[in-house]
């Protein structure tokens, strides 16, 4: 009897193995018909861009000749690329594991793709699942335990507690066989303390992993969707009602303005999404020098005054201290500008006031508005992606949504931090602080 609940024991486990690798090679094949849709839309290598890499995975796009063009996450040597290369060119689409040099497990899945152009290329798609694999491990480590125990306590009535073990184990097995892309609400629900207990609980934090990877890609992808719909909306119908009739030049000139506004808007979100794919991908260039932080600050607000003074706002300048810093001095700025701009768009009156000052080993600049200030309970919420606070007034201003997550990417690249304190209907503070060169 204990050799059979051994047996079944290990069933339910290459049951669980294949449920989970299963889940993999279905994730597989819905990113690999994602980059086609997209690849099939772009004009040239040139576009392809804007593909993401999620966390723990690789995303390889090579020519005819197997050179390549792009890659997205990690850059593994994958042996033999050239007759996977004419593997895939020959119609073909296959999967295929590696073992990194550094004895990381990989699950690859390659098939081939046309640009708009009509140039073939082949896309190589694949995941880490040393995850999988150690969790996996684990449960066999703890099923033979289990079966050894259980054949120990047979002779001395272990019966029942070999019954009660394997009900954990039944829960495992069904949930993972409910666990599918689209479906990762499921849970374990084992609420023991042994070691199965634990097992659950490490299986349902790597589900809810997957989950929260699953949705941000699906909310990253309606945002930027939504976001690109209007502009384009507004280029189409002002490029049809000007092709209609003959027009004046002057009318000419209008719509050509109004569809520049709209591409350049555009561009901007475009510019910006690109700048935080390099970010979560480690590619973005940072050309740190050392810096004299008053000297920077006074750049800034030399360039910014002018949006002030059109405003009737004033912009306020207290102690600049003499300060150095290692910093990119373009990145930094751009950082300080999109908090300026964010005050200059949210205060309708009074001022906005910029000091910088020495707080232990780090200088500490302060942006301080008389805005409106933001609601407390959206205040853990305004450096998320295309988060906007006011959505009637962003969406008169073009606002992207954008502005205060490049600020902390480029503050989290100083080896910084910033921190806001808002109160609404009085104003919002915005503290960068950054190391001081030693």
């Amino acid at each position: 009897m204990a050799i059979l609940l051994l047996i079944f024991g290990l069933s339910s486990y290459y049951a669980l193995s294949y449920s989970l690798y299963d889940n993999i090679d279905n994730f597989l094949l819905a990113r690999m018909d994602d980059f086609k849709g997209a690849l099939e839309q772009a004009e040239s290598v040139e576009d392809i861009e804007n593909i993401k890499a999620l966390p723990n995975e690789m995303i390889y796009i090579y020519s005819d000749d197997a050179s390549l063009l792009r890659f997205y996450g990690y850059l593994v040597k994958i042996p033999d690329i050239q007759g996977k290369i004419q593997k895939a060119n020959s119609g073909e689409s296959f999967f295929f594991n590696l073992t990194t040099d550094f004895n990381w497990n990989t699950r690859f899945y390659v098939s081939n793709a046309k640009l708009k152009e009509n140039s073939n290329v082949v896309i190589i798609i694949g995941r880490f699942t040393n995850e999988i694999e150690n969790v996996l491990a684990r449960l066999k480590m703890i099923l033979i335990s289990t079966g050894v125990l259980v054949m120990i306590l047979a002779g001395i009535g272990g019966f029942f507690y070999a019954d009660s073990s394997l009900k954990p184990v039944e829960k495992i097995i069904n949930t993972a066989k409910n666990i599918e892309e689209n479906n990762l609400t499921e849970r374990i629900k084992v609420n023991s303390q042994d070691e199965l207990g634990r097992l659950a609980s490490t299986l349902n934090q790597m589900i809810s992993r997957l989950e929260k990877a699953f949705e941000q890609q699906k909310q990253f992808t309606a945002d930027v969707s939504h976001d690109l719909r209007t502009p384009l909306s507004i280029i189409q119908a002002e490029s049809s009602l000007t092709l209609k009739k003959d027009r004046s030049i002057d009318e000419y000139k209008k719509s050509l303005e109004l569809i520049l506004e709209e591409t350049s808007y555009m561009s901007e979100i475009i510019d910006k999404l690109l700048f935080l794919a390099r970010s979560d991908n480690k590619t973005q260039f940072y050309n740190f020098t050392k810096t004299n932080l008053k000297s920077l600050l006074e750049e800034v607000i030399k360039k910014v005054s002018p949006l002030y003074h059109n405003k009737s706002l004033t912009l306020q300048v207290e102690k600049l201290e003499e300060l150095n810093i290692r910093a990119d001095k373009d990145k930094l700025k751009e950082a300080l500008i999109n908090i300026l701009d964010n005050s200059l768009k949210y205060t309708d009156e009074g001022k906005v006031t910029i000091s910088s000052v020495k707080i232990g080993n780090f200088a500490k600049i302060s942006i301080e508005d008389t805005g409106r200030g933001i609601p407390k309970e959206d205040l853990h919420r305004i450096f998320d992606r295309f988060y906007r606070g006011d959505k009637a007034r962003t969406s008169s201003e073009k606002s992207t949504g954008l502005g205060l997550a490049i600020v902390k990417e480029i503050v989290n690249a100083h080896d910084g931090r910033i921190e806001v304190e808002s109160e609404v209907g009085k104003g919002t503070v915005f503290s960068l602080f950054l190391p001081i060169e030693k």
